[in-house]
């Protein structure tokens, strides 16, 4: 008499049954969820990305793509982040060991100056201790941020992007 499924051939049990490990569709419009697992992993991986690979820095350097080769002059600000991208891909890619490697930076007054591994590492020992471990785990590890600001007693994202920052200014002056 209360059979609603009564044509379908399914018990009234079955009927409110639903497949384990997938909310139902209604729950997912209510509040917002995405339709599918695929999305919601695709929305998290998309987060982390834009999380560990842009740093303030970052988006400036970004700019000089945009512009292109028809940019004519580099504001300070745009030369000393194009700067730390450089020595931040060199510190990334190259290991500690390999001593020989060269890393041209091309200076503010235009003169170019070719840093080894070895002067980038001897120069890394030397920053405040905090500093050193940001450019250790953070950039030549590669860890991701969040995991580097809880390695050092939780420190704030800022914390660690400005102090990046003013290590990686560091060794630009060398």
């Amino acid at each position: 008499m209360w059979d609603h499924n009564a044509g379908q051939g399914t018990t009234p049990q079955q009927a409110n049954q639903r497949p384990i490990n997938r909310p139902r569709a209604d729950a997912d419009a209510a509040q917002g969820q995405p339709d599918t697992l695929e999305q919601e992993e695709e929305r998290d991986a998309a987060a982390a990305h834009a999380l560990d690979a842009l740093t303030a820095d970052d988006a400036a350097y970004a700019a000089l793509g945009v512009r292109g080769s028809a940019a004519t002059s580099l504001t300070e600000a745009m030369r000393r982040a194009q700067t730390r991208a450089l020595i931040r891909e060199f510190l990334r890619a190259v290991p500690r060991g390999e001593e020989s490697a060269v890393l041209p930076l091309v200076r503010a007054d235009g003169v170019t100056r070719l840093l080894t591994r070895v002067q980038l590492t001897t120069a890394i020992d030397r920053l405040r201790p905090r500093q050193r471990q940001i450019v250790r785990l953070g950039i030549e590890e590669r860890w991701p941020r969040q995991k580097v600001c809880a390695y050092l007693r939780g420190i704030s994202m800022k914390t660690l992007e400005r102090d990046q920052a003013e290590a990686l200014d560091i060794l630009a002056q060398l």
